[in-house]
């Protein structure tokens, strides 16, 4: 691509700004329906983030997701950055729908293995876009960071709720 048809700041500046809006309205959305008393019902281990940190980590997340998307995008990597970048994208929607399914659902099995398939699907999305950009793929690695303690939480929370669970009430 040449420097002329690169995305340019606006670009990036429009992606910050849809990640802030995305991660703000489902903030709002747990906060104001009964995801809240849902989740205090539930039996959790003690280091559970409460409070505004899984918010602002969110932020800072979807946030790195932006830039690295723009990044990617401004690669000359031909036609893997169009792969690439629909990884991202797919990420981004993997975020929405493990918060739907786990707060709107309400579910605990479904949230573990919600997280666990999002996680997976980021170990190819991290893989390709480190190939396509080594800089995009260094700003998703809080992203996996983050969903790797997803993981180990939901499946803890999954443990500590549901004795009959698939995991053998272990």
């Amino acid at each position: 691509m040449d420097a002329k048809n690169r995305p340019g700041v606006i670009r990036l500046l429009i992606y910050m700004l849809a990640a802030a809006g995305m991660t703000g309205g489902f903030a709002g959305w747990i906060q104001s329906s009964d995801a809240v008393l849902w989740t205090a019902s539930l039996n959790l281990p003690d280091w559970t983030p409460t409070g505004i940190v899984p918010v602002i980590l969110s932020i800072v997340i979807n946030q790195m997701i932006a830039i690295s998307l723009w990044v990617t995008q401004r690669s000359d990597t031909g036609a893997i950055r169009f792969v690439a970048a629909a990884l991202q994208i797919g990420l981004v929607i993997g975020l929405a729908l493990k918060v739907c399914i786990t707060f709107g659902g309400q579910d605990i099995k479904a949230a573990f293995l919600t997280s666990l398939g999002l996680w997976v699907y980021a170990v190819l999305a991290l893989a390709v876009v480190g190939r396509c950009s080594r800089p995009a793929g260094w700003l998703l690695w809080p992203l996996f960071a983050w969903l790797t303690f997803s993981v180990i939480l939901s499946f803890e929370v999954l443990r500590l709720n549901d004795a009959s669970s698939f995991v053998g009430g272990l």
